[in-house]
């Protein structure tokens, strides 16, 4: 693909640099919510807001299976800025890993048609969101918590985040080609370059004439002269 009009890159390096930036994204988003956390919650609740189901959702959308990635670094990342035990490691870690899950969603409905409709973009990370609660209280269940407990306690703490995270995804899919997959998205634009680069189609190409059309033509063109 061409950036800049003068020089080129691979998908590849497009990829990665994409992949890379939406990793800043949301690591200096993990450290807004925790420090707004330290200075505005009480001990009863975890954090105000996480953005990790929402930069998860539109890295899924992007780039498919290695978003799950970004979840699971995210939990670890909380969980280091928390000096957590070990047992927060695997309910966020593994916990977090379940929004997996969302691949269901993307190869039977398609990408196309999550992205098409607001109700469906939100349903998409609100089935995220809830994979996730689901997915730490099990690990937790494992680890020899009680999973009604936790799943209460993690859903009623992360509401906030579930209300941002339709939000974010709500308000990033009217941005062209940001909530879609960018190989279809790098194709679509790479079309329409080729389109605005071909000539206007009137008077661009030969007209197929026959004789007679060409000898009145020829009669009207005297005439004038």
């Amino acid at each position: 693909m061409r950036k800049n009009g003068s020089r080129s890159i691979s998908i590849r390096q497009y990829k990665l640099t994409d992949l890379f930036l939406f990793a800043v994204i949301l690591v200096i988003a993990e450290l807004i919510a925790h420090f707004a956390g330290v200075k505005f919650a009480d001990d009863t609740v975890a954090y105000l807001i996480t953005f990790t189901v929402p930069i998860t959702a539109l890295v899924m959308m992007r780039w498919g299976w290695v978003a799950v990635l970004y979840a699971v670094a995210d939990g670890v990342l909380w969980c280091l800025l928390k000096s957590a035990k070990w047992q927060s490691y695997l309910c966020y870690g593994l916990g977090n890993a379940f929004i997996a899950l969302l691949l269901l969603m993307t190869r039977f409905m398609g990408k196309e048609r999550i992205a098409g409709k607001w109700y469906f973009s939100a349903l998409f990370v609100t089935c995220g969101w809830v994979a996730v609660m689901l997915g730490r209280s099990l690990v937790g269940l494992c680890a020899g918590y009680s999973f009604g407990e936790l799943l209460r306690n993690f859903c009623l703490n992360e509401l906030l985040s579930l209300f941002m995270a339709v939000v974010i995804i709500c308000v990033m899919r009217k941005l062209d080609g940001m909530f879609e997959d960018q190989k279809s998205y790098l194709a679509r634009i790479d079309g329409e370059r080729r389109d605005k680069a071909h000539p206007d189609a009137f008077g661009a190409s030969p007209v197929e004439m026959d004789e007679e059309s060409m000898s009145i033509l020829k009669r009207w063109d005297d005439n004038l002269s």
